[in-house]
């Protein structure tokens, strides 16, 4: 659901529909005017906005009207997700620290999702009995640093997510800046003949010109690097991704 909301530019109605899964947890809302009141406190929205966003997802399908008992039903995210035909049951558990930053927070949950799809396929697990031999015959310092590190482009994000080239690196900026993924820029230094191929390079291949000055040197930016510790876990009732 994370990566339909990000595609579709709803994230304001998603932090909202969390908001209402997280603070009515039998699935029912009144709607009265305590509880606006009470979603415009806690979400730090004036309450035309929060009444705007409660229609917009009457609207998308996510709050259904039970005209039998006169209240709102808060629509369960395995209907949601059989609706839409989402596959991924993998989920990410929100909370409301996560609503105030809800761009930042799916930018993070994206790239991370590529992040352990690059871990999974150049860092393999491997069976226990492998690394207990492994870590007998190397010395303690060999495991001071345990990050891995990925190289993801935002080319890849904008593919595999259906978003444009800027907001996926805004996004990315906006999870970084939270602290919820780390970024590392990486560089090659380039002599002179190697910043003309490089130009004409990108030119031919109608890429973006990665050249950089810095310092009385050229530089050409390659694909950054990234780290993060979110974790997802199995969707049961009331998580999703």
């Amino acid at each position: 659901m994370c990566n339909w909301v990000t595609a579709n530019n709803t994230e304001n109605q998603f932090a909202f529909f969390m908001y209402l899964k997280l603070t009515y947890s039998s699935g029912k809302v009144q709607w009265n005017k305590s509880d606006k009141n009470l979603a415009s406190l806690t979400l730090l929205k004036n309450e035309k906005t929060v009444i705007s966003n409660f229609d917009k997802c009457v609207d998308l399908g996510w709050i259904e009207y039970d005209t039998e008992y006169n209240f709102y039903r808060i629509i369960s995210f395995e209907k949601i997700r059989v609706q839409n035909n989402w596959e991924l049951r993998r989920a990410f558990p929100f909370s409301y620290e996560h609503l105030v930053d809800i761009r930042a927070v799916l930018g993070a949950v994206i790239f991370t999702q590529l992040y352990k799809s690059y871990l999974k396929k150049y860092f393999p697990k491997r069976r226990s009995n492998v690394l207990l031999r492994e870590s007998a015959s190397k010395s303690p310092a060999f495991f001071y640093d345990k990050k891995r590190y990925a190289e993801i482009s935002v080319l890849s994000v904008k593919r595999f997510f259906n978003l444009t080239l800027n907001k996926a690196t805004r996004i990315k900026k906006l999870a970084a800046d939270l602290g919820l993924i780390e970024v590392k820029k990486q560089y090659y230094k380039l002599n002179p003949d190697q910043v003309y191929a490089a130009k004409k390079g990108a030119e031919f291949s109608g890429a973006k010109q990665n050249i950089i000055f810095r310092n009385g040197n050229c530089y050409l930016q390659l694909i950054d690097k990234i780290y993060t510790e979110l974790y997802f876990k199995r969707r049961k009732k009331l998580e999703t991704l």
